[in-house]
């Protein structure tokens, strides 16, 4: 499904994907690869807190999740400010 979900996010786009259902440990390759990519602003940050997982573990495997530099900025924060119109947000 990974493949597929990268595939629409080129098709369509406003289309963005959120791993909002997965540990980070466990985001998909696919998915990781296209954001180090041209997929860049097609995605961002959405925890599973406080529903399953604590914060502490989100970032604790956060380290590991192998993005480019460049493009922490927009998962965390930028595009979603980009996204949903959040002008002015700190």
């Amino acid at each position: 499904w990974e493949e597929l979900a990268v595939k629409l996010m080129l098709k369509w786009p406003g289309l963005y994907y959120m791993p909002s259902a997965f540990a980070p440990k466990y985001y998909p390759e696919a998915i990781i690869k296209y954001a180090n990519s041209r997929g860049a602003d097609k995605i961002m940050y959405a925890g599973y807190y406080p529903a399953g997982l604590t914060l502490e573990r989100i970032f604790t495997d956060m380290r590991n999740v192998q993005l480019k530099d460049e493009v922490w900025p927009k998962f965390l924060r930028e595009n979603a400010i980009r996204v949903f119109k959040l002008d002015g947000a700190v």
